[in-house]
């Protein structure tokens, strides 16, 4: 049997029509309620991406969403002005005429032009101006005269460095001691 449906190409679960009338309801309903279309799909009982093949292969599919996404921004809008006109509720009246009229709106446009290419330009020369100056300071030995000096008379910085620290700790010590006796 298996062999028979593999070549009659019919491997996989079977098909699950959702554009009869009855589905497209239900489709409809649930795009008011808000669904997104994977909700939509597991509700239905398939995956999103079967919705989305049904959804190019039937136009009657697609139709059944946009109207329940319709049908829900009403019941929302209906219940909103009811909010505002009937019951006076000032948030309602507030939330209405911020997002229906541009003279109560909270948005401001603004526009910016800029020049990317004459940005990227400026950082460009700057970085090609620190590493060259990184280069002169290197060629020119811009050290510190007591570092520079104890390289000249053969001894290493680090060196010195750890001999500074080890006498300045001694001297920490002694002076703890004398304090304590």
């Amino acid at each position: 049997m298996t062999k028979e449906l593999k070549k009659a190409g019919k491997v996989g679960r079977p098909k699950k029509m959702i554009n009869d009338p009855e589905t497209l309801e239900k489709i409809t309903e649930l795009g008011s309620l808000g669904m997104t279309f994977g909700q939509i799909a597991r509700a239905l009982g398939i995956s999103r991406s079967s919705l989305d093949r049904r959804r190019a292969e039937f136009e009657e599919i697609e139709e059944a969403i946009k109207k329940g996404e319709s049908l829900g921004i009403a019941k929302v809008s209906k219940a909103l002005m009811d909010s505002a006109i009937y019951d006076k509720n000032p948030t309602s009246m507030i939330f209405y005429l911020k997002n229906r009229s541009d003279k109560w709106s909270d948005r401001q446009e603004v526009n910016h032009n800029l020049d990317l290419a004459n940005i990227l330009s400026n950082a460009n020369e700057r970085i090609i101006e620190v590493r060259t100056n990184e280069r002169t300071n290197e060629d020119e030995k811009l050290e510190l005269p007591e570092v520079y000096n104890l390289r000249t008379n053969g001894v290493d910085a680090a060196t010195h460095a750890r001999t500074s620290e080890t006498q300045t700790n001694a001297r920490t010590h002694e002076k703890t001691k004398s304090d304590e006796g």
